[in-house]
């Protein structure tokens, strides 16, 4: 980018910019109903488990879903995968105020940032059909025949993860922009913080005891 870029706008995406989470339903979309469907995702609890009583990480805990749903696909299925899936939570599944929000920041001529630890294959999709400028999130790896492999690529793009990417992608941008960042949840809240305009979106309940401690504005985007 070259030209002057005086404020910059970062969005989360999952209960967010979106009304629930998108990494489940996006594997189970992918998934045929079936009993081994079934079976996958029974596994897939036994993993949540294990992630909830911290005997594994929630980086190491999405991997193993991939392992579970979809790992061994290829990138013009996961691609296609993708595409329906934006499709279809584009069409019900966005807060109307997310919507708004988003329309007035590039109206406004600010740079918009998709920020989400949601995977990079399905987060370009929404970013791109949404209008965003950048996508930051979790980065996929894939073998020499182009089939998804079950793991993350560097680091789960999440909490102060997603905070320090954040802040060396608008380093690198011509000037030193404004930034507004939304969220909905405490992970978040270092970025919310850091940001010179930290909105709380239709909060977790942690986030909202954060942002009630440390008057960050709590706004609605159920309504436009």
């Amino acid at each position: 980018m070259s030209s002057f870029v005086s404020a910059a706008a970062i969005f989360d995406l999952d209960r967010t910019v979106t009304r629930n989470g998108t990494y489940t339903p996006f594997l189970l979309h992918c998934a045929p109903a079936s009993i081994a469907t079934a079976w996958q995702a029974v596994r897939g609890m036994v993993a949540g488990a294990d992630y909830v009583s911290g005997r594994t990480t929630r980086g190491d805990f999405k991997a193993r879903l991939l392992d579970l749903f979809i790992a061994g696909s290829t990138r013009t299925q996961v691609q296609a995968w993708a595409n329906d899936f934006a499709a279809q939570r584009l069409t019900s599944g966005v807060r109307p105020g997310a919507l708004a929000a988003i329309a007035r920041h590039r109206a406004e001529g600010h740079h918009l940032v998709l920020a989400t630890a949601s995977f990079d294959f399905y987060a370009r999709v929404f970013a791109e059909r949404l209008g965003f400028d950048h996508v930051i999130s979790t980065a996929s790896v894939w073998d020499n025949a182009d089939r998804l492999q079950p793991e993350i690529a560097g680091e789960n793009c999440y909490g102060p993860v997603k905070l320090s990417a954040v802040q060396a992608y608008l380093s690198a941008l011509p000037g030193k922009p404004r930034v507004v960042a939304y969220s909905d949840h405490h992970s978040d809240f270092g970025l919310l913080n850091w940001a010179h305009e930290g909105f709380v979106v239709n909060p977790s309940c942690r986030l909202r005891r954060l942002a009630l401690t440390n008057n960050l504005p709590i706004i609605d985007w159920n309504k436009a």
